[in-house]
C-alpha cells in the first residue's frame, strides 16, 4: 500500500483494519508521522522510508526544500521497487508525481500487479498546482491493472477518457471513526454552529462561504456561528480580509493550523451543522469522518454528497457548486435541524469495504496468473 505523503491517514488505517478482516495483510510504503498525528498506523505494518528529511518529525516548506522533496520522492520510489519485490501486488493511494510514479509503477508490474485508488477524478480537484504533480496523470491511469473509485459518478469520468469498464471498480468509501471527546465549550449565545473542516484549499469553497454569509441579513446572521479550522495550503489572508469588508464579525472564524485528534474530535462534536461548499469533489474524507454524527449537512450538489445526502431533504441540503445565494439560503434554512436519516454511504462497514478491495486484487491477480499461463 503507498500513500508517500500520508494524503489520507484516517482513509488508510481504517482500509488496512477491513483488509486484515479479509485475510488480507497490508503494509503501507508512506512518511514518518508528524507531530500531532499520533499513532494513526500503529496497528498496521508500515515502512517510512518517504522524505525522511522534508517531511514527518523533521517537516520543512518552502520552495527550496520543495526540490529537496523531489528528489527524496525518487529515492523512495527507488525503495518501492526494491520494497515490491516481497509482495503479491501494489496498490497506490496516491501518486503525487504522476510524471515519476509512472515509472515506478511500469517496472513493478512488470512482475505483479498494480493497483490505483483514484480519490480525486480530477487531480488536485482543480487546485492549481505544479506541471510536475499534474502533468501526465490521465496517461498514467492506463497503467494500473485495476482503478478504484468511490462513486458511480467516478467511474463514469474515468469511462469518458477512455479507460477500459473491466478494469475499473466502485467502492465506496466508508464511515471514519471519530474519536471519543467532549465536545468543547461554547459561549451560552444560543448561536447555530456550523463548521467547515479540513485541510483549506480553495476548491473546499471557502471564500464562497464568506461570500454567502455577507449576503445573510445581519439580524439573522447574529444567530449563527461558522468555523472554519484546518491546516492551510492557501493564502488565508484574503478570506479574513473579505471577511472584515462584509462586518462578519463573531459569525466567521477562522482556525488556520493543524489540530490534534482530540482537538478535531472536541470541534466536531460540538457543531450543530457541517458545510462543504466544494467547486469540485468525488469522495469527501470529512464527510464520512463526521457521517455519524446526526448533524445537518449542507453541501454542493457533486460527487459523494449528491450519493450521500441525496435530495429527500431528510439528512441535508444540496446547493448548486459556486451558487453563493443559494448556499446562503441553505444555511439560514439549516438553523434549528437535526436530520430525520442517515447518510447513504453504501455499504455497511469496513470489513465489507476490505473484502470488497480483496476482491480487486483477486481478479488483478487471476489476469495475471492468465497472462503467464498463456
Amino acid at each position: 500500500m503507498v500513500d508517500p505523503s500520508l494524503f489520507t491517514a484516517p482513509y488508510d488505517a481504517a482500509l488496512s483494519d477491513g483488509l486484515q478482516a479479509s485475510g488480507t495483510q497490508p503494509t503501507w510504503a508512506t512518511r514518518a508521522l508528524r507531530a500531532n498525528e499520533e499513532d494513526l498506523l500503529a496497528m498496521t505494518s508500515c515502512l517510512p522510508f518517504f522524505y525522511p528529511f522534508t517531511d514527518g518529525p523533521r517537516r520543512r516548506t518552502g520552495s527550496g526544500w520543495r526540490a529537496v522533496k523531489g528528489l527524496e520522492h525518487v529515492a523512495g520510489l527507488r525503495r518501492l521497487r526494491k520494497e515490491a519485490a516481497r509482495f503479491d501486488l501494489v496498490h497506490f493511494q496516491w501518486a503525487p508525481l504522476p510524471m515519476l510514479d509512472v515509472r515506478a509503477v511500469r517496472r513493478i508490474r512488470r512482475d505483479r500487479p498494480v493497483v490505483l485508488t483514484v480519490h480525486d477524478v480530477e487531480p488536485f480537484n482543480g487546485r492549481p498546482v505544479s506541471a510536475a504533480q499534474s502533468g501526465g496523470y490521465h496517461a498514467m491511469l492506463g497503467q494500473f491493472d485495476r482503478l478504484i473509485v468511490h462513486t458511480e459518478q467516478g467511474r463514469d469520468a474515468l469511462r469518458t477518457r477512455g479507460l477500459p469498464a473491466d478494469r475499473i471498480r466502485v467502492i465506496p468509501h466508508g464511515v471514519l471513526p471519530l474519536r471519543a471527546a467532549a465536545p468543547e465549550p461554547r459561549a451560552d449565545d444560543g448561536r447555530w454552529r456550523i463548521v467547515l473542516f479540513g485541510r483549506l484549499q480553495a476548491y473546499k469553497g471557502v471564500d464562497l462561504l464568506v461570500e454567502a454569509l455577507g449576503l445573510i441579513d445581519p439580524a439573522v446572521r447574529a444567530r449563527i456561528e461558522v468555523i472554519v479550522a484546518g491546516e492551510a495550503q492557501m493564502p488565508v489572508e484574503p478570506i479574513l480580509a473579505r471577511a472584515a469588508d462584509l462586518n462578519l464579525g463573531a459569525s466567521f472564524t477562522l482556525r488556520a493550523g493543524r489540530l490534534s485528534e482530540d482537538a478535531m474530535a472536541a470541534l466536531l462534536r460540538s457543531s450543530d451543522a457541517f458545510v462543504f461548499p466544494y467547486r469540485a469533489i468525488d469522495a469527501s474524507g470529512v464527510l464520512h469522518l463526521v457521517a455519524d454524527l446526526h448533524r445537518w449537512l449542507i453541501a454542493s450538489d457533486i460527487g459523494a454528497f449528491r450519493t450521500m445526502i441525496g435530495k429527500s431533504d431528510d439528512t441535508g441540503d444540496l446547493v448548486a457548486p459556486a451558487d453563493t445565494q443559494a448556499l446562503a439560503d441553505a444555511i439560514v434554512r439549516s438553523i434549528g435541524r437535526r436530520p430525520q436519516a442517515p447518510p447513504d454511504t453504501g455499504v455497511s462497514d469496513w470489513t465489507q469495504i476490505g473484502a470488497m478491495t480483496r476482491d480487486v486484487y483477486e481478479a488483478a491477480l487471476a489476469d495475471r496468473g492468465r497472462s503467464a499461463a498463456s
